[in-house]
């Protein structure tokens, strides 16, 4: 039995892949559809020696632990890492009240205004800062809801308080690790809704693979309502892939100097709060507007994926993912590409934006940590 056949048995005798969508009920009732990411375990290769069992053969890339190269040593050649166990939103985050043809209302605390949602087929929540989502996102989990079955909530209302708000920008990156041991081709709306640019062949070849057109944003854009393409695009969750970039919390520069807080949900202030870690790291050597070909190990940073080197723009071992960057003042992290830059999505990462920044290519969905 070849590997890649012995992988995919793996992974279906171990449950591997992602599981249904839950409903989470929030305390007014309104329903979003969340995804269980199960616990797993990745491997960064630190040596040549190990990179050969990752997709990109580079140092820093990860790889399925059954694919361990023979003679390769833990913590000499790779370091495992333990994944998963947590919901995150199946589709970018929206208002209650939002259709395919409007964003609906903006969310203020008020009634029927507490919360964004997680819902399909609806015009994305764009267009406002990065504190706006924190704020609105985590209202979602206050005291009143839960996840729903058949029979009802599964544990008490209040359980889910303070345990989720905005996606972290290492939970979004342990989601694409997971793809990417597993050998699963991302595809969705990375140029414009109906896929005819011919540059992004990787991601969106067949140009039947049309999205549903949010009339919300003028049609130049491009862009998709939530959930909008085919099923293909809703591996592992909707627009993971393009359509829209999204805000992610937890990694931020201030004059190039790099801050996380890793998994912690909402951090209550910017890089300057003491939930941020002062790396003492800084970007050095990655080129702005280029691909990313091989990605850091140093252990503070290494579960955001951050770019050691980068090459032409488009090209890569990385999917073709696209890095950007500003060395000035404070900038936050966004993930996940959108319809406008074609095959540099998958793991890219634009540290571009200040935190006050809003745009309509720019979205926002929530995790949740049991």
């Amino acid at each position: 039995m070849d590997q890649q056949t012995a992988l995919w048995t793996f992974r279906k005798r171990r449950g591997a892949d992602l599981a249904p969508p839950l409903r989470f009920t929030d305390p007014e009732g309104t329903v979003s559809w969340m995804r269980w990411v199960p616990p797993f375990q990745a491997r960064r290769a630190v040596t040549a020696a190990a990179a050969v069992a990752t997709p990109s053969n580079t140092i820093g890339d990860w790889f399925h632990p059954i694919l361990t190269p023979t003679g390769c040593v833990e913590t000499t050649d790779f370091i495992t890492h333990d994944m998963g166990r947590f919901w995150i939103d199946q589709y970018l985050c929206s208002s209650r009240d939002a259709s395919d043809a409007s964003m609906g209302t903006l969310a203020d605390g008020g009634a029927n205004k507490i919360a964004y949602h997680s819902q399909r087929g609806v015009a994305p929540r764009v267009t406002q800062p990065i504190a706006h989502y924190k704020l609105f996102l985590v209202a979602r989990f206050a005291s009143g809801a839960g996840f729903v079955r058949g029979d009802g909530p599964q544990v008490a209302a209040a359980y889910w308080a303070t345990k989720g708000g905005l996606c972290t920008d290492a939970h979004w990156f342990e989601v694409y690790v997971w793809t990417r041991i597993n050998r699963i081709l991302l595809r969705g709306n990375t140029s414009g809704y109906d896929g005819t640019n011919p540059k992004t062949p990787q991601y969106h070849a067949d140009t039947s693979e049309r999205g549903q057109q949010d009339t919300a944003q003028p049609l130049a854009y491009g862009a998709n309502v939530t959930g909008g393409g085919p099923p293909s695009w809703d591996v592992p969750i909707s627009d993971f892939c393009g359509n829209h970039w999204e805000f992610t919390d937890g990694l931020r520069l201030f004059d190039n100097t790099i801050y996380t807080a890793g998994k912690m949900i909402d951090p209550t202030a910017p890089y300057s709060d003491v939930d941020y870690t002062n790396t003492g790291l800084t970007i050095t050597g990655p080129t702005s507007g280029q691909s990313i070909a091989t990605l850091r190990t140093e252990a503070a940073i290494c579960i955001h994926g951050i770019p050691a080197t980068t090459m032409t723009a488009g090209t890569g071992p990385f999917d073709g993912a696209g890095f950007w960057w500003t060395a000035t003042g404070e900038r936050v992290a966004l993930r996940g590409g959108d319809c406008t830059n074609g095959a540099r999505c998958p793991g890219a990462l634009y540290l571009d934006d200040a935190p006050a920044d809003a745009h309509w290519g720019i979205g926002a969905r929530a995790v949740l940590i049991p």
